[in-house]
């Protein structure tokens, strides 16, 4: 890319609501990237070369008075705003406020994600208008943790489509920004925005590791550093039990498997899916799909699963 790289991250950057300007380090190559999230709050990842951010005077005059969340995602991350410079490491993150000059950069191409809530979203849950670049938030805050995850589920997943479902996920985001700002441990909470964001990151964690037989609610539970107990209370409020949604992604991935053809033997399939006991997949297929796995192989049409 040319220098007008630049240019053109400044457009699509003001184009989620932020005025910035960009200068590359001398003699290095431009690379920039944009990438949205949510649009409210306004959630952006952006990707840059080597170079300094800048919110100046003439830019703060846009009327946006947000509250932002910088994260980084590389090491040695300098802001400056109101007479203070810090520097973030990898996953730390910041507040900023956008009614206030203030530069961000670094020489090595860096990764930063930009969470930007309203002052009148953020009172509503906090009076208190935090400082800028007052609390670095470092990589073992909880709910910093809980935040990223759930994001990372988002753009994985996109926005639900039903406005209900879709709002109450604005108003996690928002809940978990405040709660990452002003209270780094969560514990077993039942705030909906926890709830929220906790039975995301196990339904996450469920769905990248269903293929092993060894799978457990007390492995899951260890890994996101909540009790059994609470684990199950998650899972309940999705209308399925643990062994339920373990199931039926094995199934889903068994009849995906055996839909394409070929002539791999039932059993191989059953195991590489999770399951150790044949026997016991060939009744849940059956029951799942109307047919026996030997049966119905290569016929079967996937929009059958539903």
């Amino acid at each position: 890319m040319t220098r007008n790289a630049a240019s053109e991250w400044r457009e699509r950057y003001a184009r989620y609501g932020t005025e910035l300007d960009f200068k590359p380090e001398a003699n290095s190559r431009v690379l920039c990237s944009v990438y949205p999230i949510c649009n409210s709050p306004r959630v952006v990842r952006t990707t840059l070369s080597p170079g300094l951010v800048i919110r100046d005077r003439r830019m703060v005059r846009d009327g946006n008075d947000n509250i932002n969340l910088a994260v980084s995602f590389e090491h040695d991350f300098n802001l400056t705003q109101r007479g203070r410079e810090i520097c973030l490491g990898r996953n730390e993150a910041v507040v900023m406020h956008a009614d206030v000059p203030g530069t961000a950069g670094t020489r090595r191409q860096f990764k930063v994600l930009e969470v930007s809530v309203s002052q009148h979203e953020w009172q509503m849950r906090n009076p208190h208008r935090p400082d800028a670049l007052k609390n670095v938030i470092n990589s073992r805050s909880e709910s910093l943790r809980l935040l990223l995850g759930y994001l990372g589920v988002l753009a994985k997943s996109g926005l639900p489509v039903v406005p209900e479902t879709r709002e109450a996920v604005h108003a996690h985001l928002i809940d978990l920004t405040v709660l990452t700002a002003t209270q780094p441990s969560l514990g077993e909470s039942q705030v909906s925005c926890v709830v929220a964001a906790r039975r995301a990151a196990a339904l996450e964690y469920i769905a990248s590791h269903f293929q092993n037989p060894a799978l457990s609610g007390s492995t899951i539970a260890q890994h996101l550093g909540i009790s059994s107990r609470y684990l199950q209370r998650l899972l309940e409020g999705t209308g399925r039990s643990l062994t339920e949604h373990v199931n039926e992604l094995r199934l889903e991935r068994a009849f995906a498997l055996l839909a394409c053809g070929g002539d791999r033997r039932v059993s191989d399939i059953a195991l590489e899916v999770g399951f150790s006991d044949v026997a016991y997949f060939h009744k849940l297929f059956r029951s799942r799909f109307g047919d026996t796995p030997r049966g119905g192989r290569g016929s079967m049409n996937p929009r059958q699963v539903s």
